[in-house]
């Protein structure tokens, strides 16, 4: 490709679906609660917002060098505290990637996942991988509530977020 994609807009529309989903939640609580994958490892819109920030702060913990954590410590169903803590693991993501170079971006990182494999990537594509699981997440749970008869929080394609030149 001749052009490479800035990290910063894409932070900038996944906080921008984050306000989005946190206001929606927001509304009616319970909306935690809808099933997204029954008898699954997150079977809850909950449960599965609460893994996408926990992978987040997770791999940033990676990049920095630390011990990923096990868990947000977040209590099931406390919405206020779920997005709190993605608010402050963002904005450690977000110091993370003004402090990274082309240079650091490009050198690797060896870990070894949930799955017990071992992975060995490029640090711009680990932080690519942060958005685009949250991204992938985000659809099953706007599914989920469409299957549910509820409305998901307006349109979510980049293409319509309007802080996204």
């Amino acid at each position: 490709m001749g052009f490479a994609v800035r990290y910063e807009p894409l932070l900038d529309y996944s906080d921008y679906e984050r306000r989005k989903w946190r206001d929606w939640i927001a509304a009616e609580p319970a909306r935690l609660d809808i099933a997204v994958q029954p008898g699954a490892r997150f079977p809850t819109v909950g449960a599965l917002l609460d893994h996408v920030y926990l992978v987040e702060r997770r791999h940033l913990s990676r990049l920095e060098g630390g011990t990923p954590p096990d868990a947000t410590g977040v209590p099931s169903g406390d919405w206020q505290r779920l997005f709190e803590y993605a608010e402050l693991v963002r904005a450690d993501l977000r110091r993370y990637a003004a402090d990274t170079d082309e240079t650091i971006a490009d050198g690797t990182i060896s870990f070894t996942g949930w799955d017990g494999v071992a992975y060995t990537m490029s640090r711009r594509k680990l932080l690519t991988h942060i958005v685009m699981h949250e991204v992938r997440h985000l659809a099953q749970i706007a599914l989920a509530a469409r299957l549910r008869g509820v409305e998901p929080p307006g349109a979510h394609d980049i293409a319509f977020c309007p802080e996204v030149a």
